[in-house]
Protein backbone atom coordinates (compact mmCIF):
# COMPACT_ATOMS: atom_id res chain seq x y z
CA UNK A 1 0.00 0.00 0.00
CA UNK A 2 2.56 2.05 0.82
CA UNK A 3 4.82 1.94 -2.53
CA UNK A 4 1.84 2.82 -4.19
CA UNK A 5 1.06 6.18 -2.33
CA UNK A 6 4.24 6.93 -3.00
CA UNK A 7 4.33 6.54 -6.74
CA UNK A 8 1.06 8.04 -6.98
CA UNK A 9 2.65 11.06 -5.44
CA UNK A 10 5.83 11.32 -7.08
CA UNK A 11 3.14 11.29 -10.50
CA UNK A 12 1.87 14.38 -8.57
CA UNK A 13 5.04 16.23 -7.85
CA UNK A 14 5.84 15.62 -11.75
CA UNK A 15 2.61 17.19 -12.69
CA UNK A 16 3.13 20.00 -10.81
CA UNK A 17 6.47 20.15 -11.91
CA UNK A 18 5.32 19.96 -15.52
CA UNK A 19 2.63 23.11 -15.10
CA UNK A 20 5.88 24.95 -13.36
CA UNK A 21 8.06 24.25 -16.44
CA UNK A 22 5.96 25.52 -18.57
CA UNK A 23 5.14 29.13 -17.05
CA UNK A 24 9.62 29.13 -16.64
CA UNK A 25 9.68 28.44 -20.29
CA UNK A 26 7.03 31.25 -20.95
CA UNK A 27 8.68 33.76 -18.55
CA UNK A 28 12.00 33.35 -20.62
CA UNK A 29 10.46 33.69 -23.75
CA UNK A 30 8.56 36.80 -23.02
CA UNK A 31 12.13 38.26 -21.22
CA UNK A 32 13.66 37.30 -24.37
CA UNK A 33 11.24 38.60 -26.79
CA UNK A 34 11.86 41.73 -24.45
CA UNK A 35 15.39 42.16 -24.99
CA UNK A 36 14.75 41.70 -28.99
CA UNK A 37 15.97 38.05 -28.93
CA UNK A 38 13.35 36.86 -31.33
CA UNK A 39 14.59 33.75 -32.57
CA UNK A 40 15.30 32.47 -28.67
CA UNK A 41 11.85 33.83 -27.67
CA UNK A 42 10.45 31.62 -30.53
CA UNK A 43 12.31 28.56 -29.45
CA UNK A 44 11.00 28.96 -25.30
CA UNK A 45 7.10 30.10 -26.70
CA UNK A 46 7.47 26.77 -28.43
CA UNK A 47 8.42 24.81 -25.87
CA UNK A 48 5.69 26.63 -23.05
CA UNK A 49 3.45 25.72 -25.46
CA UNK A 50 4.29 21.66 -26.09
CA UNK A 51 4.12 21.94 -22.25
CA UNK A 52 0.81 24.16 -21.57
CA UNK A 53 -2.68 22.66 -21.17
CA UNK A 54 -4.60 22.60 -24.14
CA UNK A 55 -6.35 25.73 -23.05
CA UNK A 56 -3.69 27.85 -23.38
CA UNK A 57 -2.88 29.17 -26.87
CA UNK A 58 0.44 31.13 -27.17
CA UNK A 59 0.24 30.72 -31.04
CA UNK A 60 -0.10 34.88 -31.27
CA UNK A 61 2.61 35.39 -29.57
CA UNK A 62 5.07 32.75 -31.03
CA UNK A 63 3.70 33.62 -34.53
CA UNK A 64 4.74 37.51 -33.63
CA UNK A 65 8.41 35.95 -32.61
CA UNK A 66 8.67 34.56 -35.40
CA UNK A 67 7.71 37.50 -37.51
CA UNK A 68 10.36 39.66 -35.53
CA UNK A 69 12.66 36.66 -36.15
CA UNK A 70 12.15 37.33 -39.84
CA UNK A 71 10.90 33.50 -39.94
CA UNK A 72 7.90 34.85 -41.74
CA UNK A 73 7.14 31.42 -43.59
CA UNK A 74 7.20 30.12 -40.19
CA UNK A 75 4.78 33.05 -38.94
CA UNK A 76 2.14 32.49 -41.33
CA UNK A 77 2.16 28.81 -40.82
CA UNK A 78 1.83 29.80 -37.52
CA UNK A 79 -1.09 32.41 -37.75
CA UNK A 80 -2.64 29.93 -40.43
CA UNK A 81 -3.37 27.30 -37.65
CA UNK A 82 -3.96 29.66 -34.80
CA UNK A 83 -7.03 30.88 -36.64
CA UNK A 84 -9.32 28.14 -36.24
CA UNK A 85 -9.18 29.05 -32.21
CA UNK A 86 -9.92 32.97 -33.51
CA UNK A 87 -13.67 33.45 -31.82
CA UNK A 88 -14.60 36.59 -31.97
CA UNK A 89 -14.57 39.18 -35.48
CA UNK A 90 -11.91 41.06 -33.76
CA UNK A 91 -9.52 38.27 -33.08
CA UNK A 92 -10.49 37.02 -36.78
CA UNK A 93 -9.68 40.00 -38.45
CA UNK A 94 -6.31 40.83 -36.54
CA UNK A 95 -5.38 37.26 -37.07
CA UNK A 96 -5.64 38.05 -40.67
CA UNK A 97 -4.58 41.01 -40.75
CA UNK A 98 -0.95 39.42 -39.57
CA UNK A 99 -1.55 36.49 -41.87
CA UNK A 100 -1.55 39.32 -44.67
CA UNK A 101 1.38 40.62 -43.60
CA UNK A 102 3.81 37.85 -43.43
CA UNK A 103 2.77 36.93 -46.94
CA UNK A 104 3.43 40.04 -48.07
CA UNK A 105 7.07 40.11 -46.29
CA UNK A 106 7.38 37.17 -48.60
CA UNK A 107 5.95 38.72 -51.77
CA UNK A 108 3.25 36.78 -51.75
CA UNK A 109 1.12 39.58 -53.09
CA UNK A 110 -2.28 37.83 -54.35
CA UNK A 111 -1.99 35.62 -50.67
CA UNK A 112 -1.76 38.96 -49.16
CA UNK A 113 -4.86 40.69 -50.87
CA UNK A 114 -6.53 37.79 -49.72
CA UNK A 115 -5.92 37.62 -45.87
CA UNK A 116 -6.72 41.11 -45.50
CA UNK A 117 -10.03 41.18 -47.64
CA UNK A 118 -11.02 38.50 -44.91
CA UNK A 119 -9.50 41.10 -42.49
CA UNK A 120 -11.80 43.65 -44.18
CA UNK A 121 -14.70 40.94 -44.25
CA UNK A 122 -14.74 41.03 -40.08
CA UNK A 123 -13.75 44.39 -39.57
CA UNK A 124 -14.64 46.57 -42.23
CA UNK A 125 -13.55 49.76 -39.94
CA UNK A 126 -9.58 48.91 -40.03
CA UNK A 127 -8.24 51.52 -41.68
CA UNK A 128 -4.60 49.82 -41.45
CA UNK A 129 -6.14 46.89 -43.54
CA UNK A 130 -7.64 48.77 -45.87
CA UNK A 131 -4.16 50.79 -46.52
CA UNK A 132 -2.11 46.95 -46.92
CA UNK A 133 -4.68 45.91 -49.22
CA UNK A 134 -4.45 48.89 -51.38
CA UNK A 135 -0.49 48.26 -51.25
CA UNK A 136 -0.99 44.58 -51.61
CA UNK A 137 -2.62 45.11 -54.80
CA UNK A 138 -0.39 48.25 -56.21
CA UNK A 139 2.84 45.38 -55.78
CA UNK A 140 0.65 42.45 -57.28
CA UNK A 141 -0.21 44.85 -60.73
CA UNK A 142 3.96 46.08 -60.74
CA UNK A 143 4.90 42.58 -60.70
CA UNK A 144 2.32 41.18 -63.33
CA UNK A 145 3.66 44.38 -65.64
CA UNK A 146 7.42 43.51 -65.00
CA UNK A 147 6.35 39.50 -65.34
CA UNK A 148 5.08 40.50 -68.93
CA UNK A 149 7.89 43.01 -69.87
CA UNK A 150 10.03 40.05 -69.23
CA UNK A 151 7.99 38.14 -71.43
CA UNK A 152 8.14 40.93 -74.21
CA UNK A 153 11.36 41.32 -73.69
CA UNK A 154 12.10 37.56 -73.97
CA UNK A 155 10.04 37.16 -77.02
CA UNK A 156 11.73 39.70 -78.72
CA UNK A 157 15.13 38.21 -78.14
CA UNK A 158 13.82 35.10 -79.41
CA UNK A 159 12.73 36.65 -82.75
CA UNK A 160 15.73 38.68 -83.23
CA UNK A 161 17.69 35.25 -82.33
CA UNK A 162 15.60 33.70 -84.93
CA UNK A 163 16.67 36.51 -87.73
CA UNK A 164 19.98 36.39 -86.73
CA UNK A 165 20.03 32.53 -87.37
CA UNK A 166 18.24 32.58 -90.41
CA UNK A 167 20.59 35.69 -91.65
CA UNK A 168 23.66 33.56 -90.82
CA UNK A 169 21.98 30.83 -92.72
CA UNK A 170 20.98 32.76 -95.75
CA UNK A 171 24.87 33.93 -95.60
CA UNK A 172 26.13 30.37 -95.14
CA UNK A 173 23.65 29.41 -98.08
CA UNK A 174 25.01 32.32 -100.16
CA UNK A 175 28.64 31.63 -99.47
CA UNK A 176 28.49 27.75 -100.15
CA UNK A 177 26.90 28.67 -103.92
CA UNK A 178 29.66 31.00 -104.37
CA UNK A 179 32.22 28.35 -103.50
CA UNK A 180 29.86 26.37 -105.76
CA UNK A 181 30.14 28.17 -108.40
CA UNK A 182 33.97 29.28 -107.96
CA UNK A 183 34.36 25.64 -108.03
CA UNK A 184 32.36 25.08 -111.22
CA UNK A 185 33.56 28.23 -112.91
CA UNK A 186 37.69 26.35 -111.79
CA UNK A 187 36.74 22.92 -113.53
CA UNK A 188 35.82 24.77 -116.49
CA UNK A 189 38.43 26.84 -117.15
CA UNK A 190 40.82 23.26 -116.54
CA UNK A 191 38.91 21.53 -118.90
CA UNK A 192 39.45 24.26 -120.95
CA UNK A 193 42.57 23.87 -120.82
CA UNK A 194 43.14 20.34 -121.27
CA UNK A 195 41.28 20.92 -124.74
CA UNK A 196 43.59 23.57 -125.53
CA UNK A 197 46.38 21.55 -125.16
CA UNK A 198 44.89 17.85 -126.75
CA UNK A 199 44.24 20.39 -129.72
CA UNK A 200 47.70 21.91 -129.57
CA UNK A 201 49.07 18.16 -129.40
CA UNK A 202 46.76 17.25 -132.25
CA UNK A 203 48.37 19.16 -135.17
CA UNK A 204 51.91 18.11 -134.18
CA UNK A 205 51.26 14.16 -134.44
CA UNK A 206 50.26 15.25 -137.81
CA UNK A 207 53.30 16.92 -138.80
CA UNK A 208 55.04 14.17 -137.43
CA UNK A 209 52.89 11.81 -139.65
CA UNK A 210 53.40 13.81 -142.65
CA UNK A 211 57.10 14.04 -142.12
CA UNK A 212 57.07 10.52 -141.63
CA UNK A 213 55.66 9.54 -144.78
CA UNK A 214 57.86 12.29 -146.61
CA UNK A 215 60.96 10.29 -145.20
CA UNK A 216 59.82 6.93 -146.42
CA UNK A 217 59.27 8.29 -150.06
CA UNK A 218 62.35 9.93 -150.34
CA UNK A 219 64.23 6.67 -149.00
CA UNK A 220 62.07 4.78 -151.21
CA UNK A 221 63.26 6.87 -154.36
CA UNK A 222 66.68 6.88 -153.51
CA UNK A 223 66.56 3.08 -153.30
CA UNK A 224 64.58 2.93 -156.49
CA UNK A 225 67.42 5.35 -158.05
CA UNK A 226 70.47 3.13 -156.81
CA UNK A 227 69.03 0.39 -157.88
CA UNK A 228 68.73 0.72 -161.75
CA UNK A 229 72.15 1.96 -162.46
CA UNK A 230 73.79 -0.91 -161.08
CA UNK A 231 71.93 -3.13 -163.67
CA UNK A 232 73.18 -1.99 -166.80
CA UNK A 233 76.92 -2.88 -165.56
CA UNK A 234 79.03 -6.27 -166.00
CA UNK A 235 80.93 -7.58 -163.00
CA UNK A 236 84.45 -7.66 -163.50
CA UNK A 237 86.13 -10.66 -162.90
CA UNK A 238 90.11 -11.93 -163.08
CA UNK A 239 92.36 -10.18 -165.97
CA UNK A 240 91.50 -9.43 -169.15
CA UNK A 241 94.04 -11.03 -171.60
Amino acid sequence: MKPLIAAISMLLCFAVFGQDDWRDSLEVARKAYKNKEYGKALDYYQSAQNKAPESIDLSDEMAQSAYKARQFDRAEKIYQQGGGAKTSKAQKADNYHNLGNARMKQKNYQGAIDAYKESLRNNPNDENTRYNLSEAIRQLKNEQKQQQQQQENQQNQNQNQNQQNNQNGQNNQQNQQQQEQGQNQQNQNQQQGEGQQSKSKLPNQMVERELDKLAKKEAETKRKVSGGSGAGKTAKSGKDW
